[in-house]
């Protein structure tokens, strides 16, 4: 049985500020040549994922799902894709073709993953 593969969406400019700035030298030493690279980075911070609105005088339940989701291109934390937000980056898979990822949502409580998923008709 394949796998599915969901199409990653095109990344969406971000327009946080950055927070600090970094800065690394990493020498590499091959043979008797010495090389150096001096790479910079910036981090800044991600926005929270927005929660579904509790009513009020009522409390809610909320509920995280996960899924791990094989894509054919990186993502990145914090990245979303179909209503889900990046939490864990695991790479390139051993065969180098797809980049593995998990994602999260949040949803009321109430309602497990697996019946969500399940069709109408069908009983225990």
């Amino acid at each position: 049985m394949r796998k599915k593969v969901i199409p990653f969406p095109p990344r969406k400019a971000a327009s946080s500020q950055p927070v600090t700035r970094g800065r690394s030298r990493i020498v590499i030493h091959v043979g008797a040549q010495r090389y150096a690279i001096d790479l910079t980075c910036e981090a800044s911070v991600l926005p929270p994922a927005p929660a579904p609105a509790a009513k009020p005088d009522r409390v809610e339940e909320l509920q995280v799902q996960t899924r791990f989701l094989r894509l054919y291109e990186p993502a990145v934390l914090g990245d979303r894709i179909d209503g889900w937000r990046v939490c864990w980056v695991g790479g390139w898979d051993k065969g180098k073709i797809l980049f593995v990822v998990m994602v999260e949502r949040v949803v009321r409580g109430g309602v497990s993953a697996a019946l969500g998923h399940r069709r109408a008709g069908e009983s225990d």
